[in-house]
């Protein structure tokens, strides 16, 4: 796997995120054309209109992430809208259509820290996309993350001790004015705990479309179901754990209408909490659970098969919040084709603008 390091000013971290990772983002580009307009049936103009707009919003809202967006453009040879797609892919392509999709994310927390981790689902063609991504930035935590290139934020933990996860919702609607959901994960990953994390998203004023954010350290988590209309924290249970698949466990209210998630998120969900309630805490036991096949292809670990399950688990990552590192198996997590620890150097712990730029 790619791996790619960027430090300095967000133009200058964009710069070198796009230049190293040119061919891949190629690759990811092509990849969100096919998603965006197999999945909306929309014109090139009318999703080019919807594109401008959530340009100029983000470039109003957030201008630090779009000069970063920017260099990542520049340093790819792209246009900038293109990395705008790219970086809002999932408010066009489960905002505007009924689109299903599936992960599985858990939290347990320990009476010395917690464990978390992520099996990312998703089409097998988007594994070649896959880059780990190294950002520091001056006065912020370093952030190591496993994202589609060119994508600025995704499923990763920072140098001070919060780690991010990801699921697809299945909550209809766009509202372009809203926080897309790769720039909400990019800020939870520049915050100091959950708490902050959370309080920083809502300030935000409202998400642009939905998905579900678990946020956790060593010494809390929170889960955030979003739409366009609503947001609801989801808390531990009374074993200190977070479990969540790809359907709604809190209450959205009337506005916001969950559409058919996949059938197989309930038993998803409902296994990994069979197995978590024989969980000895260790590390191998947590590793041991993102292997299950119970119900395959459609399992916690899920498999590619033609004509039944169009995806597969392309990575898993378990955060160890004891030790603070984490383990990244690529492909699935039974049979892996890569196997990694993320943990930070001495560098990474100092600020970028201690570091050498």
């Amino acid at each position: 796997m790619l791996q790619v390091t960027c430090q300095g000013t967000p133009s200058e971290i964009g710069y070198q995120h796009g230049h190293a990772a040119k061919a891949v983002i190629s690759n990811a580009i092509n990849f969100a054309n096919s998603l965006i307009r197999g999945k909306t049936k929309k014109t090139a103009e009318e999703l080019g209109a919807l594109l401008a707009q959530l340009q100029q919003v983000i470039a109003q809202r957030w201008p630090r992430y779009y000069e970063e967006i920017c260099g990542v453009a520049k340093g790819a040879e792209r246009d900038v809208s293109e990395i705008i797609m790219l970086n809002t892919r999932t408010e066009f392509a489960y905002g505007l259509v009924e689109a299903r999709d599936g992960c599985t994310t858990v939290y347990c927390k320990l009476p010395n820290g917690a464990l978390q981790g992520q099996n990312w689902d998703f089409f097998t063609a988007t594994k070649q996309n896959l880059i780990q991504l190294t950002i520091r930035q001056p006065g912020l935590p370093t952030i190591k993350m496993i994202t589609e290139a060119g994508i600025i934020g995704k499923v990763g933990f920072n140098s001070a001790g919060v780690a991010v996860n990801y699921n697809a919702l299945h909550l209809q609607g766009l509202r372009p004015t809203g926080l897309p959901s790769h720039l909400a994960l990019r800020m939870a990953l520049e915050s100091t705990s959950p708490s902050e994390a959370y309080d920083r998203i809502v300030e935000q004023g409202g998400m642009a479309a939905s998905a579900f954010i678990m946020v956790g350290s060593a010494h809390e988590a929170y889960g955030l179901e979003f739409s366009p209309t609503s947001l609801r924290k989801q808390v531990a249970d009374s074993n200190g754990r977070l479990v969540h698949t790809n359907h709604c466990l809190t209450n959205h209210g009337g506005g916001a209408r969950e559409l058919d998630p996949l059938p197989d998120s309930w038993s998803r969900h409902g296994r990994m909490e069979q197995l978590l309630a024989g969980f000895d805490g260790t590390r191998e036991a947590f590793a041991r659970v993102w292997e299950d096949e119970d119900n395959y292809p459609f399992s916690i670990c899920r498999a590619y098969q033609e004509g039944k399950s169009r995806g597969s688990t392309l990575f898993n990552i378990v955060y160890d919040h004891v030790r603070g590192d984490a383990t990244v198996r690529i492909g699935r997590p039974n049979s892996p084709d890569e196997t990694f620890a993320l943990r930070f150097t001495e560098e990474d712990t100092r600020s970028a603008h201690e570091a050498k730029l």
